[in-house]
């Protein structure tokens, strides 16, 4: 986590994101169900619910990066794994 202050004291950093990039979410949003269970678990409100027509159900799960720390409930919430982690690149 060399040089990395946003995400301070955030572990365990899921495989392979622990270097110079801590890790975000991203909502695969076909993979996504609707299921509204990520959206209220995130203490820092980066998951809304969308309107969309990129799966069956009409809505998907969206990350606001800028509010994503990489904690990793919404992560733990999702019942089909349709959120993935990322490196967090944004200075």
């Amino acid at each position: 986590m060399s040089g990395n202050k946003r995400y301070k004291g955030l572990t365990p950093f899921p495989p392979d994101l622990g270097g110079a990039y801590a890790p975000i979410a991203i909502v695969a949003q076909e993979e996504c169900i609707a299921c509204d269970r990520c959206v209220p678990v995130c203490f820092f409100d980066a998951l809304v619910m969308e309107q969309t027509g990129k799966n069956t159900f009409g809505q998907t799960a969206i990350v606001v990066a800028n509010n994503c720390t990489g904690c990793g409930l919404c992560f733990e919430a999702c019942p089909v794994d349709a959120i993935k982690w990322i490196a967090d690149t944004t200075p």
